[in-house]
């Protein structure tokens, strides 16, 4: 019996993939696993985009006002 993986890190994740594209056989689990931890890694890049575009909005406003 072959030990079960378990995907958490982003790079297991894409280990995950690149075996899906090159045809090989990833276990159901995993593939949700894969699945869930990249939906929640985008979630988390573009909410982290957002915050540092209002952030630079801000400090651009701030020195166009002391200017």
């Amino acid at each position: 019996m072959a030990a079960r993986s378990k995907i958490v890190t982003i790079a297991q994740a894409l280990r995950c993939v690149s075996n899906i594209k090159q045809g090989k056989a990833c276990s159901m689990q995993d593939a949700k696993a894969t699945m869930i931890l990249l939906d929640t890694a985008l979630k988390t890049s573009r909410r982290t985009a957002r915050g540092l575009k209002n952030q630079l909005s801000s400090s651009d406003n701030m020195v166009t006002r002391l200017m």
